[in-house]
């Protein structure tokens, strides 16, 4: 008797193949078809945080595409991915994966300050405010510094539009 806890060969082939059809399928991501624990992959992106921090942006790029490539409907990854394509000054893409990031949870502040903020390069004036008050909104003790970023534009946009205002 064995002590190989492995299943036989052909059924180790069937489990396989039946994997490789939920992945083509899109019942299964490929981080899940890999066996890629989410742990593992949240512990890669903590890695293309610091990276992306240090100034090596292309290797955080490449591992936010492989995260995302990996987990596509991890909100987080796109949204990662989507600041170091800002860091890059790649802001369609930015835009695209922030817009990616918010379908899978409308609720991520990171995301809608990202937005938001392209949305003000682009002159989107409304759409900008719009997404930074929501974000202040959901972060009302600006937690996180994206919303501390949204809130100090806010402010600056206020004052601007009360100077402006009195100018007239």
């Amino acid at each position: 008797m064995s002590s190989d806890s492995s299943p036989p060969p052909d059924e180790k082939a069937r489990r396989e193949q039946e994997a490789a059809e939920k992945l083509i399928r899109g019942e299964i991501t490929l981080g899940q078809f890999l066996g890629m624990p989410t742990q593992v992959l949240y512990q890669w992106a903590n890695t293309a945080h610091q990276l992306l921090q240090a100034g090596s942006t292309q290797q955080a790029l490449q591992i936010f595409k492989g995260l995302v490539a990996a987990a596509p409907y991890d909100s987080v990854f796109h949204c990662q991915l989507a600041a170091t394509y800002m860091t890059l000054e790649k802001y369609d893409e930015a835009f695209e994966e922030f817009e990616q990031s918010l379908r899978f949870n409308s609720g991520n502040v990171d995301a809608l300050v990202g937005r938001g903020e392209i949305h003000l390069r682009r002159g989107n004036v409304p759409a900008g405010l719009a997404d930074f008050t929501q974000a202040t909104q959901r972060d009302p003790e600006l937690k996180r510094r994206s919303t501390q970023r949204a809130r100090a534009t806010l402010l600056v946009l206020k004052q601007q539009a009360q100077q402006s205002g009195a100018k007239k």
